[in-house]
């Protein structure tokens, strides 16, 4: 876990010094030049038609925000965000994205490696975890909580593998072309988790919401399957929004069935900073009860630029 929060601490220390360098970059003698030039044109009604077209420097401020990490998009090569209960992202270029859940590292220890594809209109990807809920478990039995884990049991080291597929439909801006962001993305995907056990395992399946659908990895007595069908809308430049099903299916303690829905709303702090807002329903046949309503809370920064288009001989794009 502090390989993983170190690695993150350095990508946003590079991105603010970088970003840093930039503002404070002192102009030179000919821009000076330039520039008092352009003021004695206006001055005497000089001026030209063609100014704008010849001063204007492409943008490559980032405006992927609404590419959830649950889409099919992956972050561009040194892009990523950095999130406290989302996951965090770090494009490796080559369509390759490195992403794990920070704050959940202390209890499963995670780490995710997904792989994106354009195929005109339609973007797909398949995403791969690899994690391990043997800590969590552990805390669970100290504390008592025995809905997770009896007090009188072996825990044994458990890792749980998960693959899936992702299909992304953007609808409004180009995802080839880069002409904005889409205003609305379609997503759906399917997963399959499993759990293994490395010694005795005499767990009982978690009698928990939200840990309960998921109990057939968590307590490594075999696999669960996750459809689930995702939108991501823009409703303004600053207000994004998100909406999620999950459907489950495996043998835990729910006749093999559960379900999640998440809401959540994504409000622009600042040009990078970003905090969100929500909440997530789950209903289940537990024994406390069938329904169960969490609240969700979010805040990420994004760090790097977006690749401009590509130039020169062997098509290398400008950051």
């Amino acid at each position: 876990m502090k390989q993983i929060l170190l690695f993150f601490l350095f990508i946003l220390l590079f991105a603010q010094s970088t970003e840093a360098q930039s503002i404070f970059r002192k102009k030179n003698n000919r821009q000076k030049v330039a520039e008092d030039l352009k003021k004695r044109q206006r001055a005497a009604g000089e001026d030209d038609p063609f100014e704008e077209a010849k001063s204007s420097r492409p943008n490559f401020s980032r405006d992927d925000y609404i590419w959830s990490s649950e889409t099919a998009y992956t972050s561009l090569k040194k892009t990523g965000n950095i999130s406290l209960t989302s996951p965090s992202r770090f494009g490796l270029g080559g369509n390759f994205e490195l992403s794990t859940m920070l704050p959940e590292n202390y209890f499963v220890p995670n780490l995710m490696l997904k792989k994106s594809y354009t195929l005109k209109r339609i973007i797909l990807a398949h995403r791969h975890a690899l994690y391990s809920p043997t800590p969590g478990l552990n805390w669970a039995q100290k504390n008592e909580i025995k809905t997770i884990a009896a007090p009188d049991i072996k825990i044994p080291l458990i890792m749980a593998l998960r693959n899936e597929i992702i299909a992304s439909y953007p609808l409004g801006g180009d995802v080839e072309c880069s002409k904005g962001p889409p205003f609305l993305i379609l997503t759906g995907g399917l997963a399959i988790d499993y759990g293994v056990p490395f010694g005795e395992n005499k767990l009982n399946h978690i009698n928990e919401h939200i840990l309960g659908s998921r109990s057939p990895a968590l307590t490594g007595k075999g696999i669960y399957i996750t459809p689930r069908l995702q939108v991501n809308g823009r409703l303004t430049d600053n207000l994004l929004v998100e909406a999620d099903v999950k459907f489950f299916f495996g043998n835990f303690l729910n006749n093999n069935f559960a379900l999640e829905q998440h809401t959540g709303l994504e409000i622009f702090l600042l040009r990078n900073f970003t905090f969100t807002l929500g909440y997530t329903f789950s209903y289940g046949h537990y024994t406390k009860s069938d329904f169960f309503i969490l609240p969700f809370a979010d805040l990420s920064f994004y760090f790097g630029k977006k690749k401009g288009r590509e130039v020169g001989l062997f098509k290398q794009g400008r950051f």
